[in-house]
């Protein structure tokens, strides 16, 4: 099969590695989408164990013309398996998805690349994301919540590098998973540190410092909170500081054109993580009344509830009916 023809636009990248109980819906999510454009999917399995590369595999023979198995023979690890998977592009647009989360909008990649073809100063278009909550302990009232719910980033349409500076807290960065990218304004070969364009937060600076970003206020994808992820399965001590040193090295990276929105990004991630420890630990339990007045005060300056609620009705909706359609396969 040859898939390496100018027809396609855009291709999907799907990260596997022992994904064997979600890999069916990542991949149908896909495979759903209802768009004029054409697509190819690029499968990377990091040589799963569990059975996940023979489900790859039978899907690739299912659907020749549009999926090209990518099946490593030993582990390389996250980071090299992602590594490999943007290597691998050669379309116009990039779309990543983990296997352990899927799209819920059939829409997703036409809205998308249309926003993306009629506005050439955006280097990636995102939309909200989801949560989900497997078995995350930490993150159990995160579950059937938002990614991005900030009201400074609530209406469709491009927003510049200034419109970052002066947000405060959290709430405005939305997930990888949503991300459209435009590869012509990326240069791989270029980066002195693969996490600067590999991990998600610094991802989203990289694409800032070379265009617009191109927001749809739409719920299209999900993010599954699963605890044997890889981020996720640290603790939060590493979590915080494997994430400071990835931030702030991109900004370096990016001259620190973005220093002030990401100081003041560290400073909520800490907060957060540590908050949930010690909810997790119970060290909060005495305090449960100064945390409520605060949260309520939180939520009431940073989040729209009336939108958010019909953007979840929506979003489950879609939801449903694509798990419907799976089921009835």
């Amino acid at each position: 099969m040859n898939t390496n023809n100018q027809d396609y636009i855009c291709t999907v990248l799907l990260i596997a590695y022992n994904h064997k109980e979600n890999i069916k819906i990542a991949i149908e999510s896909v495979l759903r989408q209802k768009t004029q454009y054409k697509y190819k999917i690029h499968i990377f399995d990091d040589a799963s164990t569990d059975g996940t590369s023979d489900i790859i595999r039978e899907y690739a023979a299912k659907y020749p013309d549009i999926i090209v198995p990518f099946i490593a023979q030993t582990n390389g690890g996250a980071q090299q398996n992602i590594w490999n998977a943007y290597k691998s592009v050669d379309t116009k647009y990039c779309a990543q998805l983990e296997c352990d989360d899927y799209w819920c909008d059939s829409e997703k990649l036409q809205l998308q690349i249309d926003a993306m073809e009629e506005n050439p100063d955006c280097s990636f278009c995102a939309h909200n994301t989801l949560y989900v909550n497997i078995n995350d302990s930490y993150r159990l009232e995160e579950d059937g919540k938002l990614f991005v719910y900030n009201q400074n980033v609530r209406n469709t349409g491009k927003y510049q590098p200034e419109d970052f500076t002066c947000l405060y807290g959290a709430g405005w960065m939305h997930h990888g998973n949503s991300r459209l990218i435009r590869m012509g304004v990326v240069d791989l070969a270029a980066l002195d540190e693969k996490e600067d364009f590999l991990y998600d937060n610094c991802q989203f600076f990289y694409l800032l410092s070379r265009g617009k970003l191109y927001y749809i206020q739409r719920i299209m994808s999900t993010y599954c909170m699963n605890i044997s992820g890889t981020f996720t399965s640290l603790s939060v001590q590493n979590k915080i500081s494997s994430h400071f040193e990835r931030l702030m090295h991109i900004n370096q990276s990016t001259n620190r054109e973005f220093e002030q929105t990401i100081f003041r990004h560290l400073v909520s991630f800490a907060k957060y993580w540590f908050k949930l420890d010690d909810v997790a630990q119970g060290a909060m339990r005495g305090n449960s009344k100064l945390s409520a007045v605060f949260m309520k005060w939180y939520k009431k300056a940073t989040y729209d509830e009336r939108l958010q609620n019909q953007l979840k009705r929506q979003a489950r909706a879609n939801t449903a009916e694509l798990m419907a359609e799976i089921k009835g396969i």
